[in-house]
């Protein structure tokens, strides 16, 4: 080998020591966090892409424990306890595991949130199992995901997983419906608090919640008394008293809020209120 050759050579080792070529990961991280009633939920996880090729009963075979995504195993985190496919589970943070199958999976809670996918996984430590029926996704996700969906206003969702043609949701809910009645108990009803704003809370909650319709009546009623120029606490009255069937009673409440309105120039809750009177007056008649 010549002296040039040599230099030429050594010249250019560093520059095939820097070439590289970088490629975004064929499972890409993803996290999310979600305010569910007063519980945080934290979920990290990868999620791996179809590309073609066949998922579930494949790549992702039946009746075998998966890691639920790719890479490192997946994570949930709960701030409070919560109702887990019906079962109460405490606050803490959880692997996500699933055995997927044709026509049932069982969807796994366990104690060890730190393994690299399902190698090491015990079996001991799992804190729940919950059996859920697979359905038939109108869209192809090409991309694994996993979200809430389904908010209903006492504070329940469904955690929804997504792949390929096959979708997979388990039902959740907050404790958040305890707390609130240990209040409402307490302040409303115990110790009776004659507070405008509380007693409107209440009502609220029981109306919304479909609870106790004629204690949500009493305590809208009374938080009119106490605040007599506020339309919302009136508008509420004639809600319940819909609901109730009292419609002479329900318009009477939505006049009192419709003269309120005029009286304060909202233009929109006029309107709205007009409508809603004629609208109780076919329903009495």
């Amino acid at each position: 080998m010549g002296m040039k050759t040599f230099i030429l050579i050594v010249f250019l080792i560093p520059s095939f020591m820097m070439a590289q070529i970088d490629l975004p990961p064929a499972s890409p991280d993803a996290s999310w966090n979600h305010q569910l009633g007063f519980t945080q939920i934290d979920l990290s996880y990868s999620r791996p892409q179809m590309r073609g090729r066949k998922i579930f009963g494949a790549l992702v075979p039946y009746d075998v424990l998966w890691r639920t995504g790719a890479g490192e195993s997946t994570r949930i985190k709960f701030s409070e306890d919560i109702v887990f496919g019906g079962k109460l589970v405490k606050k803490g943070q959880y692997g996500l595991y699933s055995i997927p199958g044709k026509e049932e999976w069982i969807i796994i809670l366990n104690q060890d949130a730190t393994l690299h996918g399902d190698f090491g996984y015990d079996e001991k430590k799992d804190v729940l199992r919950v059996k859920v029926k697979p359905t038939n996704s109108l869209t192809t996700n090409e991309s694994f995901t996993i979200e809430l969906t389904d908010f209903k206003p006492d504070y329940s969702a469904s955690l929804e997983m997504k792949w390929e043609n096959t979708s997979i949701k388990v039902p959740i809910m907050s404790t958040a419906d305890d707390r609130i009645m240990a209040q409402i108990q307490e302040n409303l009803i115990v110790k009776k608090v004659e507070n405008a704003g509380l007693l409107n809370k209440g009502a609220q909650y029981y109306f919304f919640n479909k609870k106790d319709l004629n204690q949500a009546l009493e305590w809208s009623i009374t938080s009119e008394t106490l605040s007599v120029d506020n339309i919302n606490y009136s508008v509420l009255t004639a809600n319940i008293l819909e609901r109730l069937k009292r419609y002479p009673e329900a318009i009477e409440s939505a006049q009192k809020a419709l003269e309120l309105a005029r009286k304060k120039d909202m233009t929109d809750d006029v309107k709205n209120l007009e409508e809603k009177i004629k609208d109780l007056k076919i329903k009495k008649s």
